[in-house]
């Protein structure tokens, strides 16, 4: 099947992203049940279980929820070294919100310094990002007003990956998935840096600027990517920014005709000088441009029947 690479451009808005240093959260603001109110939606802090481990989230609902009515969901996975405060810097869970769906954003067991949930980024692992992610999918489809028949995933750079390999896993539980600049050659560049896994003595390892434990390594060092990816046959939406460094938007060219070639996927590739990883948290034309990619394909495959027995 053809795959279809859409490029759009943006303009360029002048100024620079500011750095916004962390601060110790206010612990009200983390307890269960703490609720806000913004532009069309209502933000619920919600923990779910891992096992023993805790996972700090948050639901975001439409302004209009009603518990007796049931809503397409989104997991919201996030990226290296963030939280889920990304993706509410680039208004996704917002969004999703005023579209009439429900979005969870977390923070990974361990998915960085300042993460809310449990244990440390020594002891963050593929495995136990994929177990956070498996239990919160089996702990949504427990929710009364969840269509469980249109449970999305979402993921940002690493959180791409994961999100990729979640889908890869349990292929028939989500209707789509959006990948935004998905660091689909991470397993693959760990294992090019450490062909040798006994030959790793000391308790961490380093990957594009980052420190992680040897438990990461060890991990994924088995990890089927290109075939566990490949598993899901569903549409997916990639979005790469064609100045990304990080994470080069080679890597969505090669997961849309590699691993989705079995599907109607498509990849929407975003120009100009801002188009950098992680652009839709600061960059405004970009971030347009990727929601309204996102808004189109989240209307057609919510509306898409489902597939007959």
């Amino acid at each position: 099947m053809k795959k279809r690479i859409l490029l759009a451009a943006a303009a360029l808005m002048l100024g620079l992203c500011s750095p916004v240093l962390a601060e110790e959260p206010d612990p009200a603001v983390i307890e269960e049940g703490y609720t806000e109110k913004g532009d069309g939606y209502t933000s619920v802090v919600t923990w779910m279980k891992n096992g023993e481990l805790n996972i700090f989230g948050k639901f975001y609902y439409p302004e209009d929820f009603d518990e007796s009515q049931t809503y397409p969901a989104v997991i919201m996975c996030h990226g290296t070294d963030a939280t889920h405060e990304i993706y509410e810097k680039g208004q996704w869970p917002m969004r999703m919100a005023q579209d009439g769906y429900i979005s969870y954003v977390f923070d990974f067991c361990g998915g960085s310094s300042n993460s809310l949930s449990d244990l440390t980024t020594m002891e963050l692992s593929g495995e136990t990002m994929q177990a956070d992610i498996s239990a919160i999918l089996d702990q949504m489809k427990e929710l009364p007003y969840i269509n469980t028949e249109k449970i999305f995933i979402m993921g940002q750079s690493r959180g791409g990956i994961m999100a990729a390999m979640a889908a890869g896993r349990r292929p028939d539980e989500y209707a789509g998935m959006i990948l935004l600049y998905p660091g689909m050659g991470m397993i693959d560049r760990l294992i090019s840096s450490y062909p040798d896994l006994d030959a790793v003595t000391g308790d961490t390892i380093e990957d594009n600027g980052h420190v992680f434990g040897k438990v990461f390594l060890t991990d994924v060092y088995d990890w089927d990517v290109a075939g566990t990816c490949s598993q899901y046959k569903g549409n997916v939406l990639l979005i790469h920014g064609i100045a990304d460094k990080t994470v080069e938007y080679t890597q969505s060219v090669k997961a849309l005709t590699e691993y989705y070639t079995e599907s109607e996927s498509e990849l929407v590739l975003i120009s100009g000088k801002k188009s950098v990883h992680a652009f839709d948290a600061f960059w405004e034309p970009g971030r347009e441009i990727a929601w309204n990619a996102v808004h189109d394909y989240m209307q057609t495959e919510v509306n898409r029947p489902a597939e007959a027995e």
